[in-house]
């Protein structure tokens, strides 16, 4: 078993190479993937079309063979064992169900793959309902669930074991922003109470919002790795002045001022170091204007996602 500083996924070298099938030609998917996710954590795991995200994900959950490189879940190399499987919960992209099976019905034929039945079973059930807030949906057919409902009564799918280990692709894309922020709040919920979460996305804002650290994959390689303190740099200051009055923008512009935005009375200047800061501050106040507070604006992980990516471009082509 894992202490609670050891990783519960971990790989070394992990490589992956699909042969095409056309004059013998082989594709490398993966490359050398080192890659750890610790207890009690949201792992985004990110990178563009084709980088090799579900390559990882297939491999971590036993559907496809390593041509190199080693896995460890849990503390064991043995990640085909019952132990194994039965604590880790996956959500694919785009779960699908048959329409004409209600809620609780769905739950039931995956707890009873688990081995639940009887009381256990439909203690479960009601606990991954409740969690998920679908309870009152239970009895519903899923033809009359929306998007939202279903990625719900995913997410309670492969929570039915109660596995310590999430595995979910895409679990916020194509929701409205209340779905959105509900399966949130969810997954914080899980990582707070001790579950391990992976996360593979397209969505930077919701990975950013709710994970502890962050990987970037691009053509199978695992670019950078880290929390987003570590990752994301501080940038720019914003310096926010009150007591605009009519033509005293164009006035600041002007003398230099870089303005990024005016609401109502108020005007917003973005400074990159400590001279520009003193000079827009003296700037404001030579028009008449009241310093009212100065952010830090720190780099986003969209940012780092494409810096990290034009990078990598650039080194091949090099």
């Amino acid at each position: 078993m894992n202490s609670n500083h050891d990783p519960v996924i971990k790989t070394e070298n992990l490589t992956k190479v699909y042969d095409t099938g056309f004059r013998g030609e082989q594709v490398s998917a993966l490359k050398n993937l080192n890659l750890e996710v610790y207890p009690s954590e949201i792992f985004g795991y990110l990178g563009p079309n084709g980088s090799g995200k579900t390559t990882t994900i297939k491999l971590l959950l036993g559907l496809i063979f390593p041509t190199s490189g080693s896995i460890q879940i849990m503390g064991t190399t043995d990640i085909y064992s019952a132990y194994v499987k039965k604590n880790i919960g996956y959500l694919p992209e785009g779960s699908y169900y048959p329409d004409f099976l209600r809620g609780e019905e769905i739950l039931r034929f995956y707890g009873q793959l688990y081995g639940l039945t009887g009381k256990e079973l439909y203690k479960r059930i009601d606990e991954v309902l409740e969690l998920v807030n679908m309870t009152h949906a239970r009895r519903r057919m899923l033809k009359g669930y929306s998007k939202g409902m279903r990625q719900r009564i995913g997410l309670a799918q492969a929570l039915i074991s109660n596995p310590q280990i999430l595995i979910l692709d895409e679990p916020t894309t194509g929701l409205d922003p209340i779905a959105r922020k509900d399966i949130r709040d969810i997954l914080s919920r899980l990582r707070d109470e001790g579950k391990t979460l992976l996360i593979s996305s397209h969505e930077l804002l919701e990975v950013e919002m709710i994970s502890n650290r962050v990987g970037i994959l691009y053509e199978g390689i695992l670019r950078v790795s880290g929390t987003l303190e570590e990752l994301l740099t501080s940038k720019d200051r914003i310096v926010e002045f009150a007591n605009a009055k009519n033509g005293v923008v164009q006035e600041i512009k002007d003398k230099g001022g870089e303005v990024v935005d005016q609401v109502n009375d108020k005007v917003y200047l973005k400074v990159r170091n400590d001279e520009e800061l003193y000079n827009a501050i003296e700037l404001g106040k030579s028009v008449g204007l009241q310093l009212i507070k100065i952010t830090p604006r720190r780099e986003t992980l969209e940012e780092l996602f494409v810096n990290v990516i034009d990078l990598a471009k650039k080194e091949r082509s090099s």
